[in-house]
């Protein structure tokens, strides 16, 4: 279990003596956000999908409660509600923290402190923080953003889900920067293919775009091949040696479809990617609310307990005498037998 858990120190005062008495004076002091503010602002970042998970997941019954005024002090941001993420919410000290999970399916609601709110985004988490339709993160790889990006999108019914963002670099960039990029970002790779990260000659292959998907089949290998050549960052819909195909998990077809164009591939694995996204959630909720303590679980999801078999329903008929008939002789004889002083 990985638990970081952080707040942002305020600076001390180097005020010159020199400035007017006005600028000298104290600070207010920082109030706490309400959970409706802290609620508002992780909400901003996520699209609202009709086939996601109810966004306030879990919520107090208190009558009492109300998330206008509540306010809050730590928030505990994870993938999957943990051991860990149960302990940062009795651990916390009042008021009650506000969670925020990513796939809540296993929640044990009886365990969730008294006046907390647990949020959720899962379709829409997806969307956007992981290898999708990352802006974020396609900045920090020094990829074009906005206009100059284009998205795929439609996918598994939703024609407006967006799996993915096809990019050109900023600068030339060579196959060795965009692969020190990934590495940072995501600390890891699962696998690469159609290159070989060790060979200095295939590190410096110029590479000129991108592409952050979160979905690997011949139908997106395709649609990415068409998005650049739609740019004119590559001549030959058939020749994308100049680009890199981002993604979570392998997935043969989409890998065989990715090699006949010649494209390179980086896998960082589906959990990397969930992981970069609550980190990237983390820090923009210290840099929003610097007075509210974040944390940050990281463990694997417990298993699932299998299912006790239900247990028969006693038959209440194989109680009962097959005969009533003798049920007057039984009285009659309990009536006559004497009781014991």
């Amino acid at each position: 279990m990985s638990l970081h858990s952080g707040n942002i120190p305020e600076a001390s005062s180097m005020l010159s003596p020199n400035l007017p008495a006005l600028i000298s004076q104290p600070a207010p002091p920082r109030v706490l956000p309400t959970v409706l503010q802290a609620s508002q602002f992780l909400a901003s970042f996520f699209p609202i999908r009709t086939r996601d998970v109810p966004w306030l997941y879990h919520e107090p019954r208190n009558p009492r409660y109300s998330p206008d005024t509540a306010p809050v002090a730590r928030i505990v941001c994870s993938i999957t509600p943990t051991a860990g993420v149960y302990t940062a919410m009795h651990t916390a000290r009042t008021p009650p923290p506000l969670v925020f999970l990513h796939r809540p399916f296993t929640l044990d609601r009886k365990r969730v402190t008294r006046n907390t709110n647990v949020l959720s985004s899962h379709v829409g988490f997806d969307e956007v923080l992981t290898t999708g339709w990352n802006e974020a993160l396609a900045g920090r790889l020094g990829l074009y953003t906005g206009d100059d990006a284009v998205c795929i999108q439609g996918y598994k019914g939703d024609p407006d889900r967006r799996i993915g963002l096809v990019a050109a670099s900023r600068m030339t960039t060579k196959l060795g920067s965009i692969s020190d990029a990934t590495k940072r970002e995501f600390g890891q790779w699962d696998a690469v293919y159609g290159v070989d990260v060790e060979s200095k000659e295939d590190m410096a292959q110029p590479v000129s775009v991108v592409a952050i998907m979160n979905a690997f089949h011949p139908e997106e290998v395709q649609r990415v091949a068409e998005a650049a050549l739609s740019k004119g960052w590559i001549s030959d819909i058939d020749d994308g040696s100049s680009i890199v195909y981002l993604t979570g998990q392998a997935r043969e077809p989409g890998l065989l479809a990715a090699q006949e164009k010649k494209m390179k591939v980086f896998c960082v694995g589906h959990r990397s990617c969930e992981e970069w996204g609550i980190r990237y959630l983390a820090s923009e909720l210290r840099r929003e609310f610097p007075m509210v303590d974040v944390c940050e679980v990281y463990e694997d999801e417990e298993p699932r307990l299998p299912r006790e078999p239900k247990k028969p329903k006693p038959d209440l008929k194989r109680n009962v005498p097959s005969s009533t008939a003798n049920l007057p002789e039984q009285k009659r004889r309990l009536e006559d037998t004497p009781s014991v002083e």
